[in-house]
């Protein structure tokens, strides 16, 4: 089993990492931060969610697939002697995946979320089929 992220923007972190930021927004949703570790017998994904209440976090899996998912949003307002003169909404979701293979079930990962840092371990586990093996035709 391999732990490899979804998206292909982390492979080209290293050659750009002028332009690298806590988080990242892609077609409309930020893409944060991921930190994976990798010990004899499992993975630690730490994601940076940084302003994110627990009850905004949903973590899946699905067919392989560990999915962190989360929303944003807030709302300021400077007031001038009653008058309204500055107002913003900030809002977005956060989404991250990653394939950790068929071998591992939902009850096999665990989870923490402190400071705004979600801690993931995930075992490590073979997948469900091995390698392919050459069949010999006579």
């Amino acid at each position: 089993m391999s732990l490899l992220p979804r998206n292909l923007d982390s492979i080209f972190d290293d050659f750009f990492p002028s332009v690298q930021s806590q988080s990242e927004q892609h077609f409309g949703q930020i893409v944060p931060r991921v930190d994976i570790e990798e010990q004899d017998n499992k993975f630690l994904v730490k994601a940076d969610l940084p302003g994110i209440k627990k009850e905004d976090l949903h973590v899946d899996l699905h067919n392989g697939l560990l999915t962190i998912r989360a929303s944003h949003s807030e709302e300021t307002e400077d007031k001038e002697d009653g008058k309204v003169i500055r107002r913003e909404r900030h809002s977005g979701s956060y989404t991250r995946s990653f394939n950790v293979g068929d071998g591992v079930t939902e009850n096999d990962i665990s989870g923490d979320f402190t400071d705004g840092v979600l801690t993931l371990t995930v075992p490590k586990k073979p997948d469900a089929d091995p390698a392919p093996r050459r069949i010999e035709i006579s």
